[in-house]
């Protein structure tokens, strides 16, 4: 059996409740010969700058990490192992269709190594983009199983949390082109916003404890902001997860032109449910011009990657769209 990280599984849990954090990079340092780099093994740089060797072409993916396995999906890969999602046991329900036969390989902080080392068939690189800072002992487990590449770091954003993955799986072209198609459908979606287009957008999380919004290098923050939308002054504070909780009595900090709200699960739902008879809800701008849109919480609130990306381009399309 391998070691338990409880300890660590703790700490990570109570650091995923303030935020929901970014991705970053990889570099490939393998062979600059095509020839070598569609048979041999790869050398590559992960994200925390240590090198490996990988397959040159992974055929067995493990994905730890929710952004992981939203670029992998991106990238035309389904991996064969995955974390649970915030939401329960499966993954995140907006991939969860897209990888019908994936098995689950422990929580989204604490993977479960008997359980990754038992998948039949052998995992042959492991992606390890986390919400946390690595942990090496972690990390030298997992490289027990097979080679295990840090994709990405809790400061950079999915975009770079994509090159990271794309560098393991040695698909940085077919990165680029999912890029492109982002730029594109970004450009599309904001020239269908109309009168809407320089409208003002709240963004809110609502947990059991109350309401957050996400801070200005938020994932979805920043799709909305190349977009051209504004937001609220009060949400303009540096962070890449959500804000603190907000007080019911000041909900007036969550006020826009629309509201765009996301629970992650029924406890947020619930306590949402409770808020809406809060006099202070009901008086809110966007409230009272039934301007609030309800968003699947998961893909608008989490690190985020191309899929998500979509998501949350064609919410917005169908709610501020001419």
């Amino acid at each position: 059996m391998f070691r338990s990280r409880k300890l660590f599984a703790a700490v990570a849990l109570a650091a995923l409740s303030l935020t929901a954090c970014g991705g970053g990079g990889s570099t490939d340092t393998g062979s600059s010969s095509p020839a070598a780099a569609e048979q041999g093994p790869r050398t590559i740089t992960d994200a925390t700058g240590a090198q490996l060797t990988v397959p040159a072409k992974p055929k067995n993916v493990v994905a730890l990490a929710e952004t992981d396995l939203d670029a992998a999906i991106a990238l035309g890969v389904t991996p064969i192992g995955a974390s649970k999602s915030r939401q329960g046991d499966s993954v995140a329900g907006y991939l969860a269709s897209k990888v019908p036969g994936i098995k689950l390989v422990g929580e989204i902080v604490e993977p479960d190594l008997d359980a990754i080392a038992a998948l039949d068939p052998k995992p042959d690189i492991i992606l390890y983009g986390h919400f946390i800072e690595p942990d090496p002992a972690q990390i030298a487990d997992l490289n027990a199983i097979a080679p295990t590449v840090v994709t990405s770091l809790v400061k950079d954003d999915w975009k770079a949390s994509l090159k990271g993955v794309a560098n393991a799986l040695n698909l940085s072209a077919k990165a680029d082109e999912v890029l492109k198609d982002h730029d594109k459908k970004v450009a599309d979606t904001k020239g269908a916003l109309g009168a809407n287009a320089t409208a003002e957008v709240s963004l809110v999380r609502w947990n059991p404890q109350g309401p957050t919004y996400l801070q200005k290098q938020h994932f979805a923050s920043t799709v909305v902001g190349e977009l051209g939308l504004k937001r609220p002054q009060a949400q303009q504070t540096d962070g890449t997860g959500p804000s603190d909780p907000v007080s019911l009595e000041k909900l007036d900090v969550l006020d826009a032109d629309w509201l765009f709200l996301g629970t992650l699960n029924a406890d947020g739902a619930g306590a949402l449910k409770q808020a809406e008879a809060n006099p202070t809800w009901t008086q809110l701008k966007a409230v009272q011009a039934k301007h609030v849109v309800t968003v699947d919480g998961v893909p608008w609130t989490s690190r985020g990657g191309p899929v998500a990306a979509g998501v949350v381009l064609d919410d917005i399309r169908k709610a501020l769209g001419k």
